[in-house]
């Protein structure tokens, strides 16, 4: 019996470490919290250019990058006006001191970052969402479609 509980709790302990967050909203995956917490260790608009840049290419666009192009999309709508409720608090209080006129300027940027990673050929978080046919990105994704709008 205690051999059984022994195997049972490694799998539980296992399990725990290796879980990763993974939701539909702009900031409930590893990939895009990652990327926050580094940009709030080291604000600069040229972190968000490169994330939005580095999504608008034309080679495979992996998650990691998809996600960081998220994220760094919902960080322009906030500049530009309309945050996302759940945008992180560090993220919302560094948005509300940039003048919006950065933001309007790099809309069109965030909404091809946006249009590639949802609906692009060679986006792997596209791939994944579409593996699991869950609306709810989708919904997730048109919601910073419309923020992002002018």
């Amino acid at each position: 019996m205690k051999r059984w509980l022994g195997v049972a709790l490694l799998i539980v302990c296992a399990g725990s470490v290796l879980a990763g967050a993974w939701g539909t909203g702009s900031f409930e995956n590893d990939d895009a919290l990652d990327w926050a917490q580094g940009f709030e260790a080291k604000p600069s608009m040229s972190a968000i250019v490169a994330a939005l840049e580095a999504a608008t290419g034309t080679g495979y666009l992996e998650a990691p990058e998809g996600s960081a192009a998220i994220a760094a999309a919902e960080v322009i709508a906030a500049i530009a006006g309309k945050p996302s409720p759940k945008l992180p608090a560090g993220l919302a209080a560094w948005a509300r001191k940039q003048p919006k006129a950065e933001g309007l300027q790099r809309l069109p940027l965030a909404r091809k970052a946006v249009e590639r990673v949802a609906r692009g050929e060679g986006s792997e978080l596209r791939e994944l969402w579409q593996e699991s046919n869950d609306a709810a990105w989708q919904a997730s994704i048109a919601d910073l479609e419309g923020r992002l709008s002018p």
